[in-house]
C-alpha cells in the first residue's frame, strides 16, 4: 500500500514539472518572437498610390536597427533604381531617391540587423502615379524680335572698323623695332669712337716717349 502511494506521489510530482516546464515554454516563446525586429511605418506606405515621385524612401521598426541594415528600390521590370548611401538612426533607415521615378509599380526590398542579433528580411510595393504634363503648358519657341535681329547688323557693321583699325596696331612693332635697331647702332658707333681715340692717345703717348729717348 505504501509503495503505491509513493508511486503515485512521485507520478504526481513528475507530471507538476512538467506541467511547469510546459507553461515556460510557453510564456518563452512569445517573449522570443516579439523580440524580432518589424516594420511599423514606411514612406511610401506600404501599397500606397503616390502622385508625386518621392524624395526619399523611409522605414521605422519596432526596435533599433544595426548600421550594416539597408534596402534597394527595384522598378517593375525588377531592376534597381539608384538611390543615395542608406542611412540608419536608431529604428529608422532612409535614403534619398535623386532621380523623379516613371510612373509605375515599385518595391522596396530591406534588410536589416535587429535589437536580437537576427537578420530579418522583407519588402513592400507601391505605385507611382503623377499626372501627365499638359502639352499646353510646354513652352512655344520664341521667335526672334526685332532687336535681336538687328544685333547681327550692329556687329557685322563695327567689325570692319576693327578690322580698319587693326593694321595701325600691328605697325606699333615695327616702329618698336625699328627704334630698337637705331638704338644699337648709335651705341655701336660710339663704342667705334672711343676705340679710335684710345689708339690715337696711345699712338701720341708712344711717339712722346720716342721723342724724349731721342
Amino acid at each position: 500500500m505504501l509503495q503505491h502511494i509513493k508511486l503515485w506521489l512521485t507520478r504526481r510530482n513528475n507530471m507538476k514539472r512538467i506541467i511547469l516546464i510546459m507553461l515556460a515554454v510557453i510564456w518563452l516563446i512569445p517573449g522570443a518572437a516579439f523580440a524580432h525586429s518589424k516594420i511599423e511605418q514606411a514612406t511610401p506606405a506600404v501599397d500606397e498610390t503616390v502622385t508625386a515621385s518621392p524624395a526619399q524612401i523611409s522605414l521605422s521598426f519596432n526596435t533599433d536597427i544595426e548600421k550594416l541594415s539597408t534596402f534597394k528600390l527595384l522598378n517593375a521590370a525588377g531592376e534597381q533604381v539608384a538611390t543615395d548611401e542608406v542611412v540608419v538612426d536608431g529604428k529608422t533607415m532612409s535614403g534619398a531617391v535623386p532621380a523623379a521615378l516613371e510612373n509605375g509599380i515599385y518595391t522596396v526590398k530591406w534588410a536589416i540587423i535587429g535589437a536580437d542579433g537576427h537578420a530579418i528580411e522583407g519588402d513592400y510595393s507601391f505605385t507611382v502615379n503623377a499626372p501627365e504634363a499638359a502639352a499646353s503648358e510646354q513652352p512655344a519657341s520664341a521667335s526672334p524680335s526685332p532687336e535681336s535681329s538687328s544685333t547681327p547688323d550692329a556687329a557685322a557693321s563695327e567689325s570692319p572698323a576693327l578690322e580698319t583699325a587693326s593694321p595701325a596696331a600691328s605697325a606699333v612693332p615695327a616702329t618698336d623695332t625699328a627704334t630698337q635697331t637705331e638704338g644699337k647702332a648709335s651705341s655701336s658707333t660710339t663704342s667705334v669712337i672711343i676705340i679710335v681715340v684710345v689708339i690715337l692717345l696711345i699712338a701720341v703717348i708712344a711717339a712722346a716717349a720716342r721723342r724724349r729717348k731721342k
